[in-house]
């Protein structure tokens, strides 16, 4: 495209706040610019998946705007709202998703003008600042352009369950592991066993049992959404996505929760340690809630299992005690400036999973 023809494609291009009615087209632009096949599977990309994650949030609609030549959308960008408990008191902070230009359209400062417009109305409708966790291509531009802050450093802890699988699959990547990687042998699936009094079961949904356990625990995290059982029952039960959710109890009192999701990367399924819900202090019940996961992942066949972790925080190490050791990649999680809250930039005060993002 010349000059003088993209000047004239500019100038036809109108910026407009999402509604129920561009979600077909939201979809179809994501969708044919995420890359997904065969070997990748993450996430639903569909028009419900939309509907849901930017209309029927608890927390409230999402800030979106879109750009739209003719009939097309051609570019598109949003900040979910999540509501947050920052040393006790609750926030609003949000969560930066879904940031894409059209190949055709890319080049002519499309997606600074929606992020623009989404961030001036996350700013009116009382978000105090926003997380995001970018791409390659958007990295530089938030870090270097418009100065958000890299506190500290987001990995995938992993272990494995089928290691030849994984071998197979992603041989290239893994010379600099291949000491660890021969030292993890393959077991057999079986029920997870327990100590006396503790049992676990499925949760088919969340009711006042989790109100009651985040009311507990939550006041142990400085930074962290508020996992109530509205927002619970939205990000696991509601999605159109499926997650397994485990209930652990100790004489029938709820102790802790733990979400789960199986994907395919690199062709190979990989269990998600999606969220966990317990205290922060309580080494025992993270241990427990990890060796359901494991053994959940097994069942299923996964060859990995992975999560979250913030290096070098406690739940770092828990993660790697269970034999979650070796930092797969690096997620890079950024901060957006002047945020009022310095408590945000201290790693060991969160709770961040990969339920507190949206790739799964």
């Amino acid at each position: 495209m010349d000059a003088a023809s993209r000047e004239r494609v500019v100038g036809e291009i109108e910026f407009e706040t999402f509604s129920a009615d561009d979600l077909e087209g939201i979809s179809q632009l994501i969708t044919a610019m995420s890359g997904d096949g065969r070997d990748l599977h993450l996430r639903d990309k569909s028009p419900a998946y939309y509907r849901w994650m930017y209309f029927a949030n608890p927390a409230g609609a999402a800030m979106g705007c879109l750009a739209r030549h003719g009939d097309r959308i051609v570019s598109s960008f949003a900040v979910a709202p999540k509501v947050m408990q920052v040393d006790g008191r609750r926030r609003l902070m949000g969560k930066t998703m879904d940031m894409f230009t059209d190949p055709e359209y890319q080049g002519m400062g499309l997606i600074k003008k929606c992020c623009d417009r989404a961030f001036a109305m996350a700013r009116q409708a009382g978000v105090d600042g926003w997380y995001v966790t970018p791409s390659p291509n958007s990295y530089p531009i938030f870090k270097n352009k418009w100065g958000y802050s890299e506190d500290f450093e987001l990995v995938y802890r992993t272990r494995m369950l089928d290691v030849p699988a994984v071998a197979a699959a992603m041989r290239p990547a893994l010379g600099r592991v291949a000491g660890p990687l021969g030292r993890v042998k393959r077991r057999a699936a079986g029920p997870t066993r327990l100590p006396a009094g503790w049992t676990v079961a499925e949760l088919a949904a969340f009711d006042a049992e989790a109100d009651a356990l985040w009311a507990e625990v939550g006041e142990g995290y400085g930074v962290a959404i508020v996992r109530d059982a509205a927002y619970l029952n939205w990000r696991y039960v509601e999605n159109p996505d499926h997650y397994a959710v485990y209930g652990l109890r100790r004489d029938g009192l709820l102790r802790g929760i733990v979400v789960l999701k199986t994907t395919t990367r690199h062709g190979i399924p990989v269990g998600e340690i999606v969220d966990i819900v317990a205290p922060a202090q309580d080494a025992r019940i993270h241990r427990l809630l990890l060796r359901i996961a494991v053994d959940h992942s097994r069942r299923l066949g996964c060859a990995l299992v992975e999560a979250w972790s913030i290096r070098g925080t406690w739940l770092d190490r828990r993660l790697v005690l269970s034999g979650l050791a070796i930092p797969r990649a690096k997620i890079p999680f950024l901060l957006s400036p002047d945020h009022p809250d310095p408590l945000v930039h201290d790693k060991h005060a969160w709770l961040l999973t990969q339920g507190d993002g949206n790739d799964v």
